[in-house]
């Protein structure tokens, strides 16, 4: 008895091997990568950290430095979030730091789970106006982290990840409400969208300036700084509105780069990246939200633009641009960024002398208006006011009076706030 046939395939089969063991790694991530997203953000720290240093020490630099680090002691603060980070990090500049260096790794990844490529983080490594908000004592780079890790987070899981990425990104306004525009980083993933919407009641306080905006409260009772404290309203008020956000977009420095956003939009046309992997379907249509989010940020503040309003939406856009940007270039960011830098430090080494600022060569172009980012985070003198609040904390008597002079935008504070810091039983009286 002969044995039985082996059994054959038809000839038209072609069997599916087996799939791939994948390597070990974060979505798809191979060890490899995440190595390079350590990399980028062991870099991008050095470059804050070098940054922070040229701007010198003394009184803290930044818009709101000195008063959220009192805040640590003193409370009452508006964004409660920024204080209880800073008491965690010990000062608002070694948060920003860090937090700015997390941000460009952050979206490295997010763009590597994209399928855009890390190359957006290594730009975001070099960036302007990323590198010098991350040198700041201001809320502005721990906000913007909150954003990309909650856009992060959000293309983790079908679910679970959307719903609290979404959530933690708007959370990012109790720290500080300047990052709410790389919102945008949500597009691709639609369900991380519900995810905010559902954290929008929790956050309702810190929303009002944009809902329910106070004309007459200043920056903090509305956004709608360029239409009178409340929104345009019918269609042609609202053309007229974007139409001012171009203009004022127009008129905003060159070493902000602000044109990236409509290089991203681009990017996000083409049919392949270069990595040669298509990003999918919602990656590059949230690509085409890029440009307008940074004409609305112009067109809330109109001719009231700070460059800085602009860098949540510009760190938004570079993952797209990072998909498109020739390799090995990213770092051709460091000229315009080298030239902010050291600009803004010379200024402040004439205007406040006690901040031991170092002395460096400085880059003139492109040419920065210096005085006016000065005043925008400090003032003449402030780190000799703040020696003088630590003077005062030792000498005057319990529940002493202090009459102190009033300055531009409150920068009297770099003398009242680390002196109720250290001495909340004196009382203070401005003139």
């Amino acid at each position: 008895m002969s044995p039985p046939p082996h059994p054959t395939l038809p000839a038209t089969s072609n069997p599916t091997p087996p799939a791939p063991t994948p390597s070990a790694g974060v979505q798809g991530l191979s060890v490899k990568e995440l190595v390079e997203i350590g990399v980028l953000v062991g870099v991008a720290l050095a470059v804050r950290a070098l940054a922070a240093a040229l701007l010198g020490g003394g009184a803290p630099f930044g818009p709101d430095g000195t008063g959220a680090e009192a805040a640590v002691v003193l409370g009452g603060h508006l964004y409660p979030l920024h204080p209880a980070l800073i008491g965690l990090f010990g000062s608002a500049r070694a948060l920003s730091v860090v937090s700015s260096a997390l941000t460009a790794g952050l979206l490295g990844l997010y763009g590597r789970r994209l399928g855009l490529g890390a190359a957006g983080g290594w730009i975001a490594a070099f960036f302007p106006l990323m590198v010098y908000t991350g040198a700041l004592s201001a809320g502005d780079a721990p906000a913007l982290l909150f954003v990309v890790a909650g856009a992060t987070l959000s293309t983790a899981g079908r679910w679970v990840g959307p719903l609290l990425g979404g959530a933690l990104a708007l959370a990012s306004v109790m720290v500080k409400p300047v990052a709410l525009p790389a919102l945008v980083l949500l597009l691709p993933r639609p369900r991380a969208l519900l995810g905010a919407l559902a954290a929008a009641p929790l956050c309702a306080g810190w929303l009002a300036p944009l809902l329910d905006p106070k004309p007459q409260g200043g920056l903090l009772g509305s956004w709608w700084v360029s239409h009178g404290g409340v929104p345009p309203g019918g269609v042609y008020g609202w053309a007229r509105w974007l139409r001012g956000g171009v203009d004022a977009l127009l008129g905003a420095p060159g070493w902000t780069l602000w044109p990236v956003g409509g290089l991203a939009t681009v990017a996000a046309m083409a049919p392949r990246l270069r990595s040669g992997v298509d990003a999918g379907l919602r990656a590059r249509v949230a690509g085409f939200a890029l440009m307008p989010a940074i004409i609305v940020v112009a067109a809330m503040f109109g001719d009231r633009l700070e460059p800085r309003y602009l860098t949540a939406a510009l760190a938004a856009a570079l993952p797209w641009l990072g998909a498109a940007w020739p390799r090995g270039l990213e770092g051709l960011m460091l000229w315009p960024t080298a030239a902010l830098v050291t600009q803004v430090a010379a200024y402040r080494a004439e205007a406040d002398p006690e901040a031991g600022v170092p002395v460096v060569e400085v880059v003139p172009w492109p040419e920065v208006d210096a005085r006016a980012l000065f005043d925008e985070s400090s003032t003449e003198g402030a780190s000799t006011l703040r020696a003088q609040a630590l003077k005062l904390a030792e000498t005057l008597p319990f529940g002493d009076t202090v009459t102190v002079e009033r300055r531009p935008h409150g920068r009297e504070g770099e003398l009242v706030w680390p002196l109720l810091a250290l001495r909340p039983d004196l009382h203070v009286r401005r003139r």
